[in-house]
């Protein structure tokens, strides 16, 4: 399988909890570990099961790192049995300073 991504993901540092706070197919969502990001993607290592295409607004709890939460919003374009890849479609400026770290 070619690898389609326009940026490089990179593996999240240390522990990185991630809760989603809404999602747009009324099933609960929970929370997960990010496992890699980039600034367009991530993917959550999640047991709670998205359908592809649940738009998604989650809040990665980054506050050991960077000082306080991220917010973000995307949609899930993958799932397997290991979690949900999420493209990104609003995501904080801040999520560079976590990429550096």
């Amino acid at each position: 399988m070619q690898n389609k991504r326009s940026e490089v993901r990179m593996k999240a540092p240390g522990r990185l909890d991630a809760t989603i706070t809404y999602t747009d197919n009324l099933t609960y969502a929970g929370s997960g570990t990010v496992s890699n990001v980039s600034r367009k993607g991530m993917f959550l290592k999640t047991g709670t099961g998205l359908s592809k295409d649940s738009y998604v607004t989650m809040k990665i709890n980054t506050e050991d790192m960077i000082g306080r939460p991220l917010w973000v919003q995307g949609y899930v374009v993958r799932t397997d049995t290991n979690g949900v890849g999420i493209r990104l479609t609003y995501v904080e400026h801040d999520i560079v300073k976590l990429l550096l770290i």
